[in-house]
């Protein structure tokens, strides 16, 4: 869910980078297992992804920030 809203905000608006906002363990879970889509989703929308745990976010909460 996280990977669409991403392609979904480049699509809609200029950024030169993205931060996406998540619960620890989901940015963990992203990091550790899912590292090679991150990288194969930074190389389709020719932009750079970074991922910052909130304490306060639960799992099903993120926000993806264009900056």
């Amino acid at each position: 869910e996280i990977f669409r809203e991403i392609t979904r905000a480049v699509r809609q608006f200029e950024a030169a980078k993205l931060l996406v906002l998540a619960a620890p363990k989901v940015v963990n879970r992203i990091l550790e297992e899912d590292s090679a889509a991150v990288a194969e989703l930074e190389e389709f929308i020719g932009k750079t992804i970074r991922f910052q745990p909130e304490e306060h976010y639960s799992q099903e909460q993120y926000d993806v920030v264009l900056l």
